[in-house]
């Protein structure tokens, strides 16, 4: 699922698995960041989002404002990181769920309703879509990015079929954040969930009756 808005420190990123090739400049300025973001995600658990200042986070992290604006334009883009990360961890959880050559359509259907399911009880998920205006594409990198390899694994089985990977996966991605916000003021938000991956199952080439079998089956406790 976008890649944070492009600021001072994002040429970094591409080096961050090899720290060993960084500078000391450079492992500085990603040390920083770092901290900036887990301070950051303290306090934005802690209490509301709206009442966190970037006073608050720079204080929480030892840092200057400028230090703050080479890495992140607003205190809305420090969710971007949290959240992925967050992403990351869920799908790991999720994927542990299936064995090796598990139907497409359950894997998709099953790891939406999971991944749903933990954005809804998430308060800084839920006030990242609901108020921050982030770009589509910044949520793409953060959690759109797993729908696109769950779907590439379907059209590669046969079990799938669309006209093209990345206009469906945008498509889904769409359906995907606006079938949460619905989700939020619904009466029973896990059968607005549960719409969301049958409606994915549909526009991925399963007929009506399996994507709403695939849909609403048990979810297993995950492993």
């Amino acid at each position: 699922m976008p890649r944070p808005s492009p600021t001072a420190d994002t040429a970094t990123t591409a080096v961050e698995d090899k720290p060993e090739q960084l500078s000391r400049v450079d492992r500085k300025r990603r040390d920083t960041r770092e901290r900036i973001i887990r301070e950051a995600e303290v306090l934005l658990r802690s209490r509301p989002v709206d009442e966190v200042t970037i006073q608050d986070m720079t204080e929480a992290a030892d840092v200057g404002h400028g230090t703050f604006y080479l890495h992140f334009k607003s205190k809305f883009e420090v969710l971007i990181p949290i959240i992925e990360r967050e992403a990351i961890r869920w799908d790991e959880i999720v994927q542990r769920q299936f064995a090796d050559g598990e139907d497409p359509a359950v894997v998709l259907a099953s790891s939406t309703r999971y991944m749903a399911r933990a954005i809804s009880a998430d308060p800084l998920w839920r006030w990242l879509l609901q108020h921050s205006g982030v770009p589509v594409e910044d949520m793409r990198h953060a959690i759109g990015r797993f729908g696109t390899r769950d779907i590439r694994v379907g059209l590669k089985s046969g079990r799938f079929s669309v006209p093209e990977l990345g206009t469906a996966s945008s498509f889904l991605l769409g359906g995907f954040v606006n079938g949460l916000l619905a989700s939020f003021n619904s009466s029973d938000p896990d059968r607005s969930i549960d719409q969301i991956a049958e409606m994915f199952l549909r526009s991925v080439g399963l007929e009506t009756d399996e994507a709403q079998t695939l849909a609403r089956q048990p979810l297993p406790p995950l492993l």
